[in-house]
């Protein structure tokens, strides 16, 4: 074991690696990251103004799904 595998944190929990605990844990934090990846790129998309859009090839109305794509990859 290394030393950043077995440190404590200040709640008492051991830290797992660079900071990405397994578990419930682990899955929460990944979850919440993920989720504000998705918020910030739908404010990206949703900033282009039409015309860049456009040159994109996307409508406003697919913002949401291009997001969730880029995030989840699903």
């Amino acid at each position: 074991m290394t030393a950043s595998s077995t440190a404590k944190t200040g709640s008492g929990f051991t830290a797992a690696g660079a900071g990405r605990a397994n578990g419930l844990l682990g899955r929460i934090t990944r979850a919440w990251e993920d989720f504000r990846a998705y918020r910030t790129t739908l404010s990206e998309l949703e900033a282009l103004t039409d015309g860049q859009l456009s040159d994109l090839g996307l409508g406003r109305g697919a913002l949401r799904s291009v997001a969730h794509r880029a995030v989840y990859g699903r």
